[in-house]
């Protein structure tokens, strides 16, 4: 009996250090392809969901990134990144608010996710799947500390190496999910700022 629950167990160990394998090897082959471009802009759908809290909400948006620099535009929320700081727009109130980057919130920027299973997570390859005639790797990556996020679930298309989906589990029972719908690189792009003269009236709160 001790010699098959060893078996078993080494059969484990085995079968979950090949997971961890495969899913390098993509997550790697992701973020060179990532790389690879100069810059991409991103048009995706994006959902929240908590089902103890009545909460389900669809919005659409688009991003645009340069290495670390990004821009991001909702229904009503942009967020603009230059490197140094931050711009914080929200439609409703008209309202800006800048404000230095503070290197804790380094996940915030979008380009981190493609390389913060390098350091911060664990992953493992769940499988293969079909979406529309896309083949796409399904990979799991678990925090190593705890913090606001259990489980970042990526599907990633097995032709290309871009991101299809990104679903995030957050510890109170949220779930966000962002679909890709377009994708383009390497096209000119305006430069990463705020300018005040394109929103009339605007409220500027300076926090730098």
């Amino acid at each position: 009996m001790t010699k098959l629950i060893t078996t078993l167990l080494i059969a484990l160990s085995a079968s979950l250090f090949a997971q961890e394998q495969v899913a390098k090897e993509v997550l790697d082959k992701l973020s060179a392809t990532t790389k690879s471009y100069k810059n991409m802009t991103i048009g995706f759908d994006f959902s929240f969901e908590n089902k103890s809290q009545n909460i389900n909400e669809k919005q659409n948006g688009t991003l645009v990134m340069q290495e670390d620099n990004f821009l991001l535009e909702m229904e009503q929320q942009t967020i603009i990144y230059d490197g140094e700081y931050q711009w914080i727009y929200l439609a409703d109130m008209n309202e800006v608010q800048i404000m230095e980057h503070d290197p804790e919130e380094d996940m915030m920027i979008p380009s981190k996710l493609f390389t913060i299973y390098e350091n911060d997570y664990k992953y493992t390859y769940v499988g293969a799947e079909a979406d529309k005639g896309k083949r796409l790797h399904i990979i799991n990556l678990f925090p190593k500390e705890s913090g606001e996020f259990m489980k970042i679930n990526l599907a990633i298309d097995a032709a290309k190496y871009q991101l299809h989906k990104i679903t995030i589990h957050d510890k109170n029972g949220g779930t966000y999910t962002y679909l890709i719908t377009s994708f383009t690189s390497n096209t000119t792009i305006a430069p990463f700022t705020f300018n005040a003269a394109d929103y009339p009236g605007v409220e500027v709160i300076d926090l730098r």
